[in-house]
């Protein structure tokens, strides 16, 4: 069985030192008035897991309430990313790149699967389309729906991407209209489903190369079930909370696969009706060229009435109503919003997911 304390060694755009010999090597830089470039990203990283203690600081994303540190064992990251490296078939030699902030769970696992898989990590700048190294053969990366849909909507950036061997689409939902860009491409690219409370993703769901929507099939070593609410309960001895109960409400394939659905956190109860914004949202996704998403006030009648939010200037009488008359045309009369409420900017958590209980808060009232 493998120990985390064996894993000691980090390749660096094809320059491989020891963790220990990349400290010394940036803490020599530093005191000579050099800069340290790529390794500056990741240092916090090499420096934790170099240390004697047990775990490393992470940070939970914030967007089902407030950003959390929390501590993770370093014998769990070496599982998840063991699990990661077999289920893809990464070996040593195999190149990997971080475009992910590393104060989350998704870049932090990126350099951890470098340092156990023995793969030389190259790392570019976290914006909306990251840039590729120019000289090195990409196999392996991780990116955010956002990302992926700004490379998708640029030539030259998806001409480049779908050279990159294979593709991890993670923190947060990839919706119908960006999986029908993706799925000809002829790259291997997946959807995972995780949370920094199972360490990354536990489930990935293949995009390119499928005929029809597939579900999330779980990694080795873990096994799922639902609760009374229709949420997914998560069982592995390698998470940090064994099970772990998540508020992601699902439809079960079998014993091994899901339908991700929505946020239970989100559902919205409209006289009695329970309805799940996340399964409208992808109905009407034709209608818009702007972000938006669907939420209840509250109400004296309802309980709960369904509004439609908008990040956008108010529209006239005309183009409101139009645009209600349409959704009213692809949902039922229980769903289809009855008002649209309006936001500048929507309210963002720390790792750019929009934060829907805060933007609500954000809705100006009426005067």
């Amino acid at each position: 069985m493998s120990d985390w304390r064996d894993f000691k060694s980090l390749s660096l755009n094809g320059k491989k030192r020891s963790l220990q010999g990349w400290r010394a090597y940036a803490q020599q830089q530093l005191q000579e008035g050099y800069g340290i470039g790529d390794l500056e990203e990741i240092l916090e990283f090499v420096v934790d897991w170099s240390n004697t203690k047990e775990w490393i600081p992470a940070r939970t994303s914030g967007s089902t309430g407030r950003p959390k540190n929390i501590k993770i064992q370093k014998e769990q990251i070496l599982a998840s990313a063991e699990r990661t490296l077999q289920t893809l078939e990464l070996k040593e030699g195999d190149s990997a790149l971080l475009c992910l902030p590393n104060r989350f769970i998704g870049g932090k696992m990126m350099i951890a699967r470098s340092i156990i898989g023995g793969l030389d990590l190259h790392i570019t700048e976290n914006t909306s389309k990251p840039q590729l190294p120019e000289s090195v053969d990409i196999s392996f990366a991780a990116v955010v729906p956002y990302q992926m849909s700004t490379i998708s909507k640029n030539a030259e950036a998806t001409k480049r991407w779908q050279n990159v061997q294979k593709i991890i689409i993670g923190g947060g939902h990839v919706d119908n209209a960006l999986e029908a860009k993706l799925k000809n491409w002829p790259n291997v690219i997946y959807e995972s489903f995780g949370m920094t409370e199972t360490i990354s993703h536990v489930a990935l769901r293949r995009i390119t190369g499928q005929k029809e929507r597939q579900p999330f099939r779980v990694l080795d070593d873990i096994t799922i079930e639902q609760d009374e609410r229709g949420c997914l309960i998560i069982h592995s001895e390698a998470l940090p909370t064994n099970p772990t109960v998540t508020n992601d409400i699902v439809q079960m394939v079998d014993e091994n696969s899901f339908h991700w659905l929505g946020r239970a956190d989100n559902m919205i109860n409209s006289g009695g009706v329970k309805i799940i914004p996340e399964v409208l949202e992808k109905i009407i996704k034709p209608l818009f060229n702007t972000r938006y998403f669907i939420a209840g006030l509250k109400d004296e009648d309802l309980g709960e009435r369904v509004v439609l939010v908008l990040e956008s200037q108010p529209f006239s009488e005309a183009d409101e109503e139009e645009l209600l008359k349409d959704m009213r045309a692809e949902l039922s009369k229980y769903e289809a919003p009855k008002e649209i409420c309006y936001v500048d900017e929507f309210v963002e958590t720390e790792n750019g997911k929009i934060h829907r209980k805060k933007t609500i808060k954000a809705i100006p009232k009426p005067s």
